[in-house]
């Protein structure tokens, strides 16, 4: 189910409307906003009919799109583990194998359509791939196209596309696309994740249970002179690797919020200093432990800064 994007999607139902329905859209914006949950509304509403439907989801449409059974409907991602690559790109054999659907007419619904998730993830020999295949469409075919960074992209691909840009969520509509995702969560965890998410909700859908009350606390302990053994002791276990993602993502914002609140360029180098920590160490495998340390010691050296203010 869509939550928000109202104006995105009425742009979106006028173009099928009015008969003006472009061939390629790029759906842009931040990660976790929700793009890739716009392009299978998208996709499901032109396969139900293109009507102006509030729930193409509830469709047989959907329920094909869900098994992966429906002839009109394709994804293009980057391919699973085992499956022809170990690459997170998506590769040119891909778009290649889609040149027999792409340019072949609809079987049983009214359009077709293909989602990639995300176009930002394709190396220059199969963005090229791609551009061939914008260049020349099929009939009644219609690309829905997840791009982070559309600045990034080949000009020749954004000049093929209508950028549709998505917005952050406001807040009561981020926490309903996390009670949908997290029903099992309380009101208190439910409104930390909220918080943490910033309008975007798909970018901690994964940190439903990592107790962030509980983190909260035990960090502002910390920057009030707290021995912060017992956080790091507890990131020890395998089972504690959401709550140390959730570490990762809470001391870069709460140095965030403080920059806002008290402009200080030492703040600023604090955050700077956490967001690489944080960004690189997931990527390059950095030990558990010493991050959670390095993070403990870098919110201790905030909450110094802030009460000598």
């Amino acid at each position: 189910m869509l939550i928000g994007h109202i104006e995105a999607r009425r742009a979106f139902l006028d173009a099928v409307a009015r008969g003006r329905l472009h061939h390629a859209w790029l759906l842009a914006g931040g990660k976790g906003i929700g793009k890739r949950r716009f392009a299978d509304w998208a996709a499901l509403t032109l396969l139900s009919g293109g009507a102006s439907t509030e729930r193409p989801a509830d469709s047989d449409a959907a329920r094909l799109v869900a098994a992966g059974a429906h002839p009109d409907h394709r994804l293009l991602a980057p391919p699973e583990e085992g499956r022809g690559s170990a690459t997170q790109s998506i590769v040119v054999d891909q778009v290649r194998a889609l040149a027999e659907f792409l340019h072949s007419h609809p079987a049983i619904a009214p359009w077709r359509t293909l989602v990639v998730d995300s176009i930002d993830d394709m190396n220059p020999n199969t963005a090229n791939a791609f551009l061939k295949e914008l260049e020349e469409p099929g009939a009644r075919t219609v690309y829905l196209l997840v791009s982070h960074a559309p600045a990034r992209l080949l000009p020749t691909i954004r000049s093929r596309c209508r950028m549709l840009r998505l917005f952050p969520l406001a807040d009561a509509d981020s926490r309903a696309v996390l009670r949908a995702i997290h029903p099992e969560l309380d009101e208190a965890e439910l409104e930390s994740l909220a918080r943490l998410a910033e309008g975007a909700p798909g970018s901690v859908e994964e940190l439903g249970g990592a107790e962030l009350v509980d983190l909260e606390r035990q960090l502002a302990r910390i920057a009030g002179g707290a021995d912060p053994m017992p956080l790091v002791r507890g990131l020890q276990a395998p089972a504690a690797l959401p709550r140390f993602r959730a570490l990762l993502a809470l001391v870069p914002r709460r140095l965030a919020a403080a920059a806002r609140r008290r402009p200080d360029p030492r703040l600023f180098d604090l955050y700077a200093e956490a967001e690489t920590l944080a960004r690189d160490s997931i990527r390059l495998a950095y030990d558990r432990q010493q991050v959670a340390m390095a993070l403990a010691t870098i919110t201790a050296r905030q909450g110094r800064l802030e009460g000598s203010s």
